[in-house]
C-alpha cells in the first residue's frame, strides 16, 4: 500500500476492576485501572479512492470478523464521515489478541484505526473529537487513544492518568471467550441474591495506590466463572501451581499473573505451560512503554 501507515494495536489488562453502580439504561458503572501491555495486533492503513477495504490475517486458531462488524471498518467509516472525507481507506490487520478474552483487542484495533486514519487525513479531528468517536465504538476504545496506565470510571470512558511501575506478566488465554453481556447479566443476578462481601472476597482500599491495586481483584471474576465454569478450574490449577494471586482481566476469559522480573516471568511461564489445561495459550509479556507513533 503506497502511503500506508502502521501502528501496533496493544492489548490491555485491568489490573483492578470494581463495580460501583449501575445507570438507568442498564450499563454498569465501574472503577478500573487500565494498563497497556506489549502483546499487540498489527494494523496498517492507507488512503483509497472510495469505501473501506479490510484484509485480515490471524495467528492460528483466532477467528476474526472481516466485514462491517469489524471495529476497524466501523472506526474508519465513522472517521471519514466526521471528517467529511470523500475518499476511502484500505487496511490490513494481523490478529494476535483473541476476542472475548478481556484483553481489548477489538477496541485497540479501533483506536489504532482512528489514529492512523486521522494521520493520513492530516489531523482534521482534534483529541476530544477523536475521543467522542472512540466512545461511540466501545467503552474501552478511549483508553487506547492514550495507552500507558489510566484510571477509568463511568463505563470505563472517563480517564485520568495513573502511574504504575513496569511489570512482567504471564497470561493464560483459554480456548473460549466470555461474552461480556452474559458476564454482566450474571453479575447483576449475584448482586440481587447476595451481599457485596459474599461476592468480592478481596479488600478494596479507598486509596488509589497503583502499587497496591496491581494485587487486587476483579468484581466480575465469579460471574465469569458462572458463564464459563472451566475458568474456575483453570484458576484453581494456577493457584495450586504456586501462584495464588492469579487475576482475571476485564470480563474474562484471560487470566494473568504479575511477576517481579523477567526471570520470575520465565519460571512462571514454564510452570504454567506444564498444566494439564487443553488449548490454553500461555503468553509472557510486559508493560508497554509510551503511546506508539504511526510509522511508515
Amino acid at each position: 500500500m503506497k502511503d500506508a501507515l502502521y501502528l501496533p494495536a496493544r492489548a490491555k489488562l485491568n489490573l483492578f476492576l470494581r463495580i460501583v453502580g449501575r445507570r438507568a439504561d442498564g450499563y454498569h458503572l465501574l472503577e478500573t485501572l487500565f494498563h497497556a501491555i506489549e502483546l499487540h495486533d498489527d494494523l496498517t492503513v492507507a488512503s483509497a479512492r472510495s469505501g473501506i477495504e479490510l484484509r485480515v490475517t490471524a495467528d492460528e486458531g483466532l477467528a476474526v470478523p472481516t466485514g462491517p462488524d469489524n471495529l476497524v471498518v466501523k472506526a474508519l467509516a465513522n472517521l471519514a464521515e466526521a471528517a467529511g472525507h470523500a475518499g476511502g481507506f484500505a487496511a490490513r490487520l494481523h490478529k494476535r489478541i483473541p476476542s472475548g478474552a478481556g484483553l481489548g483487542g477489538g477496541s485497540s484495533d479501533a483506536a489504532a484505526a482512528l489514529r492512523l486514519g486521522n494521520e493520513l487525513l492530516q489531523h482534521p479531528l482534534d483529541g476530544p473529537q477523536l475521543e467522542r468517536l472512540a466512545v461511540g465504538l466501545g467503552a474501552d476504545v478511549p483508553f487506547f487513544l492514550r495507552s500507558g496506565s489510566q484510571w477509568g470510571s463511568g463505563i470505563g470512558d472517563v480517564l485520568s492518568p495513573a502511574e504504575v511501575e513496569p511489570q512482567h506478566f504471564v497470561l493464560l488465554i483459554p480456548p473460549f471467550g466470555c461474552p461480556t453481556a452474559d458476564v454482566y447479566k450474571n453479575y447483576s443476578a449475584l448482586w440481587k441474591c447476595s451481599s457485596r462481601q459474599d461476592k468480592v472476597p478481596v479488600a478494596v482500599p479507598d486509596t488509589r495506590d497503583t502499587k497496591v491495586a496491581v494485587r487486587l481483584g476483579n468484581d466480575l471474576e465469579r460471574a465469569a466463572e458462572l458463564v464459563q465454569p472451566a475458568l474456575a478450574g483453570l484458576r484453581r490449577q494456577v493457584v495450586e501451581s504456586g501462584y495464588p494471586d492469579v487475576r482475571m482481566t476485564g470480563s474474562g476469559s484471560a487470566l494473568f499473573v504479575v511477576c517481579a522480573d523477567e526471570v520470575a516471568a520465565r519460571r512462571c511461564e514454564q510452570t504454567l505451560a506444564a498444566l494439564p489445561a487443553a488449548g490454553v495459550r500461555i503468553v509472557r509479556t510486559r508493560s508497554a512503554g509510551a503511546l506508539d507513533s504511526p510509522s511508515r
